[in-house]
């Protein structure tokens, strides 16, 4: 069960820590999809234009898989749309608090020192001794458990990451390098 809840965890972090482009794409791509997801067409294809032309008994009727395709893209836009809709909300309550993935990634992930790379990334090393360099957004800065703390980079910070995703981490602003960087050099 706790892969399967890292694995989500880590979809949801993208969204919680790109809060503004997430806001921006769910309010104006997520009105286009639910457009197509719930536009008009008594017809089996949902044209307009086959709606008129089959009035006016320019085209044959559509042949019977024309209805089975149509349904299934329509809720291929509508499962489209949920998901846009759903980053663009996980965006949103990330911009007006902290990301929300933040406490389950602190309580469950591995701890590393990361070392500021001065261009808004961090580069840690991983348990499995594979090396990361992840993002860090100026909005939506992934810290816990400080979430409104200013996170001023310096050499080096602490970080909390999913074992299985490391890409899910957050800064911890409770540790210092002083309170246990004898162990880590170890």
């Amino acid at each position: 069960m706790t892969g399967f809840l890292d694995a989500l965890v880590w979809l949801a972090t993208f969204p919680a820590t790109h809060g503004y482009e997430m806001v921006f794409v769910g309010a104006f791509g997520g009105i286009g999809l639910i457009a197509m997801a719930f536009r008009g067409g008594s017809g089996s294809s949902g044209s307009r234009l086959a709606d008129l032309r089959r009035e006016r008994g320019l085209q044959a009727p559509a042949a019977a898989g024309a209805s089975a395709t149509f349904v299934f893209v329509r809720w291929l836009w509508r499962i489209l749309a949920l998901v846009v809709l759903s980053g663009a909300v996980i965006g949103l309550i990330s911009l007006i608090s902290s990301p929300i993935t933040s406490p389950y990634i602190y309580a469950n992930g591995a701890m590393a020192v990361a070392v500021d790379n001065g261009d808004d990334t961090l580069t840690f090393t991983a348990e499995d001794g594979a090396e990361y360099t992840v993002n860090v957004p100026f909005f939506t800065q992934p810290s816990y458990p400080d979430a409104d703390a200013f996170l001023a980079m310096s050499e080096q910070v602490v970080v909390r990451y999913l074992p299985d995703h490391p890409q899910a981490f957050v800064v911890d602003t409770d540790e210092t390098l002083d309170s246990w960087g004898e162990s880590i050099g170890d």
